[in-house]
């Protein structure tokens, strides 16, 4: 049995460019510890490989204005994306996968890599209706076109302005913040972080799927 599926070939609803939307982890036990066992959503340009897409630009795509893109992070002052793309990232790309919304017989992460407003809601709707909960996030919390999303993703943000601009916008948010910076009212500390002691996971906690919950903001402190 196939370990995942593409869920999306087409134009990206950040620029128009081809994207692929592939889930990974149907099958097989997730080894991070802090996410727990999730299935995996990523999106990527489908012109060429993530670590190539981000030195070109194209990344855009897929990652719209964040500013942790590598090219935007170079202006925006901001640290980079962690995620390392000559990993999973490129993996993922050059690997076949069967058309098709698989069946998630656990929760799934939108967005291991990507922007979940690259990809028409319906697909992303349908795709969390066939897993057993989620979690999401998106930097595209500005752009009114993705309104739909405040429901399945939390608004990233990166600044108190930032949150409070996002929360009066009808976003519930996620934000990264220094250790020296307190957590604002409305906002707990993310479970699954150390500064939590690692209480749970985000397989079982998820907290940080939209307005779908009716629970407090998100913050966690950089790492």
């Amino acid at each position: 049995m196939p370990n995942g599926s593409t869920i999306y070939n087409g134009p990206s609803e950040i620029n128009g460019q081809e994207i692929k939307a592939t889930i990974t982890g149907t099958t097989t036990k997730s080894a991070n510890t802090k996410t727990g066992d999730m299935a995996q959503l990523w999106l990527m340009f489908a012109g060429e490989r993530p670590t190539d897409a981000a030195k070109s630009g194209s990344d855009e795509s897929v990652c719209g204005q964040c500013p942790h893109r590598p090219m935007l992070a170079k202006t925006t002052g901001k640290a980079p994306c962690y995620v390392n793309l000559g990993q999973a990232p490129n993996g993922v790309f050059k690997a076949s996968y069967p058309d098709g919304t698989p069946t998630i017989n656990k929760p799934l992460r939108l967005g291991a890599y990507g922007e979940p407003t690259s990809v028409p809601i319906q697909i992303i709707r349908e795709a969390v209706e066939s897993a057993q909960g989620h979690t999401g996030y998106t930097h595209q919390w500005r752009n009114p076109k993705f309104d739909e999303f405040k429901t399945l993703c939390m608004a990233s943000v990166d600044s108190e302005e930032e949150q409070i601009e996002a929360e009066s916008q009808g976003w519930r948010t996620f934000r990264v913040r220094k250790p020296s910076e307190a957590l604002m009212p409305g906002e707990i500390n993310c479970p699954a972080s150390k500064e939590s002691g690692y209480r749970t996971n985000c397989a079982n906690c998820q907290l940080c799927s939209g307005t779908t919950r009716q629970a407090k903001n998100i913050s966690i402190i950089e790492h």
